[in-house]
């Protein structure tokens, strides 16, 4: 039997190993990726979802992913005869605002920034989070009781908050899930910094609580962790 009588006790513990952080023990991520409307240009750089879109709906949907996804629409010559081109999906690093909902195993959400997002994945500089939406104001939200009565409720594509940049960008980051808005992070009004320095813990944007009922159909609306790997935008530097 090892004695450890007058070793320090630093000494008797292995410190070389990685222990899981509270948010990697606690919560499990999923990711939120919106469907956004698209503009398709042909090989003259023509929008055929515009105006000159024939037999074509314009509220085409995809989600955003960096893919040069390729249509083949037929068109007219001006001959009047019909011949296939191929069409190019414009897609842009700028629409991957993605969410990352946090599920607590108690199966309240938090709801951040996926690593891809522009303003983690470009590094930028914060200087305004505004939870003024338009419609609603998230800091006027109020709650009571267990069952969170008074309120926001939520959809995936509810606005929880808009982010400005210092390069005047700006960014509304979306719910992701349904459910009832508990908080928001009021501490980000003042220190916007903190979202993109600790995006997972007290960077965080809100707490969700979503139906308890349908919990695994609403995740099932969104992409796991491994899923969202295949989708090649995953970096390891989250």
């Amino acid at each position: 039997m090892t004695s450890f009588v007058g070793v320090p006790i630093e000494e008797t513990v292995e410190l070389n190993l990685e222990y899981p952080s509270v948010s990697e023990r606690y919560f499990t991520k999923y990711y939120f990726v919106p469907k956004e409307k698209k503009k398709i240009e042909n090989s003259n750089g023509y929008d055929i979802l515009g105006n000159g879109g024939q037999n074509l709906s314009a509220d085409i949907e995809t989600t955003s992913l960096n893919v040069g996804i390729r249509y083949t629409i037929p068109s007219s010559d001006e001959s009047g005869s019909v011949k296939e081109k191929n069409e190019r999906l414009v897609s842009s690093p700028d629409n991957w605002e993605h969410t990352c909902v946090m599920v607590h195993t108690n199966k309240l959400c938090l709801i951040t920034l996926s690593h891809h997002h522009p303003v983690l994945a470009r590094k930028k500089k914060i200087t305004k989070i505004s939870y003024d939406v338009g419609r609603f104001n998230r800091l006027e939200n109020q709650v009571s009781g267990k069952g969170k009565r008074g309120a926001q409720q939520l959809g995936p594509q509810s606005p929880i908050c808009i982010i400005t940049c210092s390069d005047s960008t700006k960014y509304t980051v979306l719910a992701g899930i349904h459910g009832k808005l508990v908080e928001v992070n009021e501490r980000l009004v003042s220190h916007p910094h903190l979202l993109s320095e600790s995006p997972n813990a007290e960077g965080y944007l809100a707490l969700v609580l979503p139906p308890l009922r349908n919990g695994d159909f609403m995740r099932s609306k969104l992409f796991t962790e491994e899923d969202y790997k295949k989708l090649g935008l995953y970096s390891s530097s989250e």
